[in-house]
């Protein structure tokens, strides 16, 4: 039996966020298709890309962290790109990817998912695979103002033959956990949550958000490894600090890793 395809109205999703959060969207677009939504929305002039977020039905050049593509079959998944515009200079945004991942974790919950955690620095895992990414692109002075995409990419409903070959890591989707969940209603809360938490950290800093973090990390307390070059560097993950590095206590010292990839040892995550 075919399942019914669900496709994103923009009408649903408007009537779905909170009132005073759909007062402050510039736009919301849908679109059939497109290389990718942080593109697309990067594309617009500057002073349109504030408070404007773009979804599609399908990327032909989705991409993740550190250049990897990601996999965007039509009508399956979630692709979400919201620009920002942040007076702050750069130097006090680096929690910023922590606080998209935070949002997309919280909205995962409303919507009925449990047991979910955050990976440093915005993956989310649900039984320890992949189920979500989000990439962080910005542009502007180094003292601001700075304006920012954030990118979500959620798998709702992976068509398991489509991605098999084509993704490289351990993965998972919505629908094993929240079967019939709309990706419709899934949208309307994403925004609900990058909209409360963005304007919160625009606001406060990283500050109301450390416990929360500490609550969803998926790595501290456990053994890790990251590469240094062409060196393998293990040790035990301590959380993070206020500005969003990963603190890595390798016995002698505590290093502050501010970007790179991470695995839990012996298992890829």
């Amino acid at each position: 039996m075919n399942e019914r395809v669900e496709l994103l109205d923009k009408a649903l999703i408007l009537a779905g966020v909170q009132p005073q959060v759909a007062q402050q969207l510039r736009d919301l677009q849908v679109k059939t298709s497109l290389d990718s939504t942080n593109s697309a929305l990067r594309r617009l002039p500057l002073e349109e890309q504030h408070a404007t977020v773009v979804l599609a039905e399908h990327q032909s050049a989705g991409r993740g962290r550190l250049g990897r593509q990601w996999h965007s079959p039509f009508a399956s998944n979630l692709y979400l790109s919201l620009g920002w515009r942040f007076e702050q200079p750069l130097s006090e945004l680096g929690c910023l990817p922590l606080v998209v991942a935070l949002a997309t974790a919280d909205a995962l919950q409303r919507a009925g998912l449990d047991g979910h955690r955050v990976k440093w620095p915005n993956d989310i895992l649900l039984d320890g695979r992949k189920l979500c990414g989000c990439l962080v692109e910005m542009q502007g002075d180094a003292q601001g103002p700075y304006q920012v995409v954030l990118g979500v990419g959620v798998n709702v409903n992976m068509p398991h033959e489509e991605a098999a070959g084509v993704i490289d890591q351990p993965w998972t989707d919505l629908q094993s956990r929240l079967p019939g969940l709309s990706r419709n209603s899934l949208a309307a809360m994403l925004v609900d949550e990058l909209f409360g938490h963005i304007q919160s950290f625009a606001g406060q800093g990283f500050a109301p958000f450390k416990e929360r973090w500490k609550q969803m990390d998926a790595l501290i307390g456990k053994t890790i490894s990251t590469q240094d070059g062409h060196d393998q560097i293990e040790g035990i993950a301590l959380g993070v600090d206020d500005d969003g590095a990963l603190l890595l206590d390798i016995g002698d010292k505590v290093l502050k890793l501010h970007s790179g990839e991470v695995s839990l040892n012996k298992t890829k995550i």
